[in-house]
């Protein structure tokens, strides 16, 4: 499935809100208006909206006050951000991969033997000569062609196609993956109204680890967990006791 422009910048908008809270909540300074933590000037519904906001928050840091829930917390968001990162480098790789295959096939296809109406031809291991679509040509057009024996095979050219096609379809797979999967899990481990409980937390982990396409797994560090104490630097949870 093809990500659109829209739901790619819908996604940065969401990271960039998760980043936002995170930092809101370890007090740090973003150069940006508090959004979540503070009322400030505007109408009353939006007071009392950021105020319901904050009593969510509190939810989510009575949560974290468990130390059990605080490191399965620390750990399946430290997870998301590496899958997130895998998935962005593999699109970036399988994208370059797809351009050589694609100038690959055109070159083979620029290549080619032509009967003379420009239709392309490719001749096979068994001798015979093949359209593109792979159908016979005909024995009175085949004497029409002119060789000059550099031309590649129809064997050339399935391969070429075929490896075009396994790109497209890995790319398909790493964007889905991306969107299905990444997106909701940001979503749930974000979402200041409902924070995910700890079967959620298994359920998101689960489904981060379980549904990750290979290509994203290539490009996962060889350590995907890290320590409560790493952990919560890298996404600015408060510290506990203190």
């Amino acid at each position: 499935m093809e990500i659109t422009k829209d739901q790619r910048e819908l996604a940065a908008a969401r990271r960039r809100e998760f980043d936002d809270l995170q930092n809101e909540i370890a007090g740090r300074e973003t150069g940006r208006r508090a959004r979540f933590l503070k009322d400030g000037a505007g109408s009353d519904s939006e007071k009392k909206k950021k105020r319901e906001e904050q009593q969510a928050l509190t939810r989510l840091a009575q949560l974290l006050n468990d130390p059990v829930y605080r490191a399965k917390y620390d750990s399946v968001v430290h997870l998301l951000a590496e899958a997130e990162r895998a998935t962005e480098t593999a699109i970036a790789r399988i994208t370059d991969q797809i351009r050589a295959a694609e100038a690959d096939l055109n070159d083979i296809m620029e290549r080619a033997a032509r009967l003379p109406d420009g239709t392309r031809v490719y001749r096979d291991a068994e001798g015979f000569v093949r359209r593109e679509d792979g159908s016979v040509v005909e024995d009175y057009l085949v004497d029409t062609i002119i060789w000059t024996g550099d031309e590649p095979s129809f064997e050339d050219l399935q391969s070429a196609k075929t490896q075009l096609d396994g790109l497209q379809a890995a790319l398909d797979d790493v964007q889905g993956y991306q969107y299905d999967i990444l997106g909701p899990a940001r979503d749930e481990i974000s979402d200041p109204d409902d924070p995910p409980s700890l079967s959620d937390l298994d359920d998101i982990e689960n489904a981060i680890q379980s549904q990750m396409p290979k290509a994203v797994q290539e490009q996962m560090p060889q350590t995907s967990a890290a320590t409560p104490e790493v952990a919560t630097q890298s996404i600015g949870l408060p510290k506990l006791g203190g």
